[in-house]
């Protein structure tokens, strides 16, 4: 390995975590194994010989237990290869065409599921706090540069509820399928 450095740029939503771990596969089956997950969707990649790797993707926030949760998946033959914002990138090598998870039941990936949803509902007293304050902008009557900043705040945080909004029912929707099954 060792080679070169690439980078990618793709987009997965949160609820699309076996999308993206299908796609780290399929760069690696190309000879880019993955260095750093990055936000926005930017991905370093090492250029080497294409492997067979399965990437999983876990979602932990909690760093109290984060020693014992590593040692754990590393005696299972996992590599750790990132984190970002708490979503944790593992690789394992695919051996004699079985491919392993770190997920064995379908309760292990509805919590990792209920995690994420724990994390994404932190942000909405920042969001209650800010649109509550809306109304009283009384220092920024009369319009002017801080008006129209706040009139662009405001529209760019309503656009991040609706996404959270979103995205949160997009992962109720992920555990519904999964408590289906």
């Amino acid at each position: 390995m060792n080679e070169t450095i690439t980078k990618k740029s793709k987009w997965f939503w949160a609820w699309q975590d076996d999308r993206e771990e299908a796609w780290l596969g399929e760069m690696s089956r190309q000879g880019l194994h993955l260095q750093h997950a990055g936000a926005f969707g930017q991905y370093t990649f090492e250029q080497g010989e294409p492997r067979e790797y399965a990437y999983r993707l876990d979602f932990v926030t909690e760093s109290k237990k984060k020693d014992d949760y590593y040692q754990i998946f590393r005696d299972a033959g996992w590599e750790h290869v990132g984190e970002l914002m708490g979503w944790q990138y593992w690789r394992k090598e695919i051996l004699d065409g079985r491919v392993p998870e770190i997920f064995t039941d379908h309760a292990s990936k509805i919590q990792k599921y209920q995690r994420l949803l724990g994390f994404l509902v932190v942000f909405y007293p920042i969001f209650i706090i800010f649109l509550a304050n809306y109304n009283n902008r009384i220092s920024l009557q009369g319009g002017g540069f801080f008006s129209t900043l706040y009139e662009i705040l405001f529209f760019v945080f309503f656009v991040v509820i609706m996404l959270n909004v979103f995205s949160m029912l997009m992962i109720l929707r992920r555990i519904t399928i999964l408590k289906r099954k």
